[in-house]
């Protein structure tokens, strides 16, 4: 049986723990390959449906999806289906969308039961399902590397953390790098930053929002963050309402652009704002 496995979307947040669990099931784990399709979206959201159609093409039986907002139904607003219902946007933009199995985008010992309810769907061998499980289960426990990054002329990211971690900030990375500048992601667990959004007291509740808070509270008070950058796309990865309300009153330099944004016209006027101050 064979098993796709996107390389996007949180895939660094749950992939460790299931690729290993899936393996010790001796299922076969297929990884999406170039694949050329003419798409209109943006990144990272092209980036997902061309990974799923490589996976499709490949003839996997399952396909393995984040839930990036780890259960946590949104009672309010309409926020974008991208981000609260990637399984249904995939269907209906890839025909012949093989089976879906939908997993917490993050990691923790809660998600064992889970485990052991998907490893016996695929085997139907509960004895190889709790070996398999008892391999892997220390995998559950949640760890986090923060990233290495520069000490100075650091400009914060505040985006939906699907976006952030994408290829999707590597022209905005060069455009910053061309002015001596370095973007900065927030180096602390994703727990952390949702704790740091929640106490902006906006009212928001889908995790993704509170992290996206958590970047822009970090950001604002962190002394050696010269600016913040807002990327916000209302179709696909919108920042929520109160968080954009709440950017323009940041006392450091900061923009809001669009996920293909002219990204040398942004930082230019970073620049020049920087300067002035």
């Amino acid at each position: 049986m064979r098993i796709g496995l996107l390389q996007t979307w949180l895939g660094s947040r749950y992939l460790p723990f299931w690729t290993a669990y899936l393996g010790e099931l001796e299922l076969t784990l297929m990884a999406p390959q170039p694949e050329a399709v003419r798409l209109p979206q943006p990144e990272p959201v092209r980036g997902v449906i061309e990974q799923v159609f490589s996976l499709k093409n490949q003839g996997v039986d399952y396909l393995l999806l984040p839930d990036v907002q780890l259960g946590v139904e949104s009672r309010k607003g309409r926020p974008s289906p991208w981000m609260v219902d990637l399984e249904a946007m995939l269907r209906n933009l890839v025909p012949g969308l093989p089976p879906v199995l939908t997993v917490p985008a993050e990691l923790s010992l809660e998600v064992a039961g889970l485990a052991a309810e998907v490893g016996q769907t695929l085997s139907r061998n509960p004895m190889l399902t709790r070996r398999a499980l008892e391999r892997t289960k220390k995998l559950l426990t949640p760890s986090y590397k923060a990233p290495v990054q520069p000490g100075s002329g650091l400009v914060a990211l505040v985006a939906q953390p699907m976006l952030a971690e994408s290829v999707a900030v590597r022209p905005l990375r060069e455009a910053l790098g061309a002015r001596g500048l370095h973007l900065f992601l927030a180096d602390k667990p994703p727990a952390e930053m949702r704790l740091e959004g929640l106490n902006l007291g906006l009212g928001l509740e889908l995790p993704t929002d509170l992290e996206a808070a958590g970047m822009h509270r970090y950001g604002s008070r962190l002394g050696k963050v010269s600016a913040l950058l807002y990327l916000h796309d209302g179709e696909y990865l919108p920042l929520p309402n109160p968080l954009r309300k709440l950017a323009r009153h940041n006392a450091k330099p900061w923009r809001m652009a669009g996920l293909e944004a002219d990204w040398a016209t942004t930082v230019d006027e970073l620049v020049a704002e920087l300067a002035a101050r």
